[in-house]
């Protein structure tokens, strides 16, 4: 039997799946721990359900994923709006360095999923689903960057990039915390005095402003909607002109260039953009488009991929922990701030940057001492800019692949 969904009921599942998947995460902690996204568990629950009605043959499910794109366009362009340059600017040049060592590393990732899915006579494009643009990206970019690899050859790819990000998601929560430890340990960091008077001495902590938002009225949430839908329709133009050079990019990335262009010409302007509202309506994007991305997932074509998938996987948690204990740690300023960034670096690369706040949470919280360095420059790089470079570098790759350069 096919149960076939219109636009109308798969959007309604979506939600329904979230709704079952936020339930079950506030009632285990293992999955709060480690911060486990609402929409992947319930998204996993109904998928390996579908997957049990597909190799019984007694039912199957077919989607309307019309909507899916324009929640995740809308999401991603959530994220273009808290892309200010005058908050980049202050973070100074932790903030470029570890931009510069993430997009290293983002490479590695995937030269090494490349690699391992060529030996195993793989599609090339299926090691990048389990390189950064699962890892690094994490869920919403696997969602977003996979249905593009599939269409280019990759079968299987949506369902191999989501149990990849689910597997960095644990991995980051598990390994960071120790590679901090462990370095602070080691050098004796909590012994060292760390106000050298020759180094300047920037107030990370004075550089991030909270906004107390008692209420938020009716005509502000309006107004986020519609700057939201106005740099979405501004993006469209801006993808047509990527399109005309020939270069396949994801439809979400003129959206969110035109909101950075928007945030950044309304601060010199003087025009308010309505950022809390508009992150309240990314959070509610980024569900809705997660779970109806996760519960279509066909996982029964992970059978014939397993072993490549796993040996991987397994080399990137050790290709990356090595990486931010030797590189990450000397190249941010080897120092306390240095191994707590360290931690958020593994957290975000491999997991998503909500493991790196928890991660480097956990570490500093243990160790009694503070890093407001750390707290101000790693979502910066882990939340936004690691987006935009991964637009260019994972499609980029894509392109070398097909083009049979890389």
């Amino acid at each position: 039997m096919v149960v076939s969904l219109n636009l109308i009921q798969s959007v309604f599942l979506g939600v329904l799946v979230f709704l079952m998947g936020n339930a079950i995460v506030k009632r285990v902690p293992f999955l709060e721990k480690y911060c486990i996204p609402a929409p992947v568990v319930g998204g996993l629950i109904f998928s390996i359900f579908h997957l049990i009605g597909v190799q019984s043959g007694a039912y199957s499910f077919t989607f309307d994923m019309a909507l899916k794109d324009f929640f995740m366009i809308a999401f991603f362009c959530t994220i273009g709006f808290s892309a200010s340059l005058r908050i980049i600017k202050a973070g100074g040049i932790a903030i470029a360095i570890l931009f510069v060592i993430s997009s290293v590393m983002l490479v590695i990732q995937n030269l090494w999923g490349i690699t391992i899915a060529r030996a195993f006579g793989l599609n090339p494009l299926l090691g990048m689903c389990a390189g950064s643009i699962s890892l690094m990206g994490g869920v919403g970019s696997s969602a977003a960057f996979a249905p593009i690899m599939e269409q280019n050859g990759a079968a299987g790819g949506l369902t191999v990039a989501i149990t990849s990000a689910t597997f960095g998601l644990v991995m980051g929560g598990l390994v960071s915390g120790p590679i901090a430890k462990r370095l602070i340990e080691k050098h004796r960091l909590m012994n060292r005095q760390e106000s050298d008077s020759s180094k300047p001495q920037v107030d990370y902590s004075a550089l991030a402003v909270e906004e107390e938002v008692k209420s938020v009225p009716t005509e502000h949430l309006h107004m986020g909607f519609f700057q939201i839908v106005i740099a979405m329709g501004f993006g469209t133009l801006i993808s047509k002109a990527i399109e005309m050079t020939g270069m396949v990019f994801p439809a979400y990335v003129g959206a969110i260039f035109a909101a950075a262009i928007i945030l950044n010409s309304s601060e010199k302007l003087g025009i308010r953009i309505y950022t809390k509202e508009i992150e309240v309506f990314g959070s509610l994007f980024l569900n809705v488009f997660l779970a109806m991305t996760i519960m279509s997932l066909e996982i029964w074509k992970l059978v014939e991929v397993a072993i490549p998938l796993i040996i991987i996987l397994i080399g990137q948690v050790i290709l990356l922990a090595l990486y931010a204990y030797f590189i990450v740690y000397r190249a941010v300023g080897r120092d306390y701030d240095a191994a707590v960034m360290s931690a958020g670096f593994y957290g975000y690369a491999m997991g998503a940057t909500p493991n790196a706040m928890a991660s480097m949470s956990a570490v500093v919280s243990h160790f009694d001492r503070p890093s407001p360095k750390a707290f101000f420059t790693v979502p910066i790089v882990g939340g936004f800019l690691m987006d935009f470079a991964m637009a260019v570098l994972i499609m980029t790759h894509m392109n070398l692949i097909l083009q049979g350069v890389l």
